[in-house]
């Protein structure tokens, strides 16, 4: 466990003991998975939780959130500031400018939030990507969460793993949890047969 102070909440009850206290200041945060695995919804959880800024590339922006979809690398950049902010989606700028301003975005974002103890988280969306561009993402990133859904006959099952937390040990399990109306709710509890 990291000095909390050192630390950001993720927004999201039953998460942040699964991170060791929650998301290291500082952080690029990579949340992937699938449209419909709750990846927004972890994202607005942290932006509300945190008081940050949400930019929104993909759909017409709810809330809290402002529309980002014309701006340049550099005014995107810009807007990742303060103590929290969320890019939704680093997909969108893969496949509209290319893998390289992805990287490039990351990296001009990076000096301005880290020098305030913010966060970044971004999300990315399974299946559309090379494994090349991904893996070019990943090491980008300090912290990778990788939301699951399966399909079982009649079953649906989610499932929510930490794929990489630069600086920590990973846990070797992974967590199932539920989409709700008011978010993602994890189950934390571990039967012992």
């Amino acid at each position: 466990m990291m000095d909390e102070s050192l630390m950001r909440t993720s927004g999201v009850p039953g998460l942040d003991p699964v991170l060791g206290g929650g998301y290291r200041t500082g952080a690029r945060i990579i949340v992937y998975g699938s449209p419909l695995s709750g990846i927004e919804i972890l994202a607005a959880r942290f932006a509300e939780a945190t008081g940050g800024v949400y930019l929104s590339l993909d759909e017409e922006p709810v809330g809290q959130a402002f529309a980002a979809a014309g701006l340049s690398v550099e005014d995107i950049a810009h807007d990742i500031r303060g103590p929290s902010a969320v890019l939704d989606s680093l997909s969108s700028v893969i496949l509209d400018r290319g893998i390289s301003q992805a990287i490039r975005l990351l990296t001009i974002a990076t000096d301005s939030f880290r020098s305030e103890g913010g966060c970044l988280l971004c999300t990315l969306y399974e299946g559309l990507h090379t494994p090349y561009e991904e893996i070019l993402i990943f090491r980008q990133a300090d912290i990778v969460i990788y939301l699951r859904t399966e399909v079982h006959q009649s079953q649906v099952e989610r499932r929510l793993q930490v794929m990489k937390y630069r600086g920590m040990r990973i846990p070797d399990r992974t967590v199932p949890f539920i989409l709700t109306g008011d978010g993602i709710e994890l189950s934390t509890t571990s039967r012992v047969v």
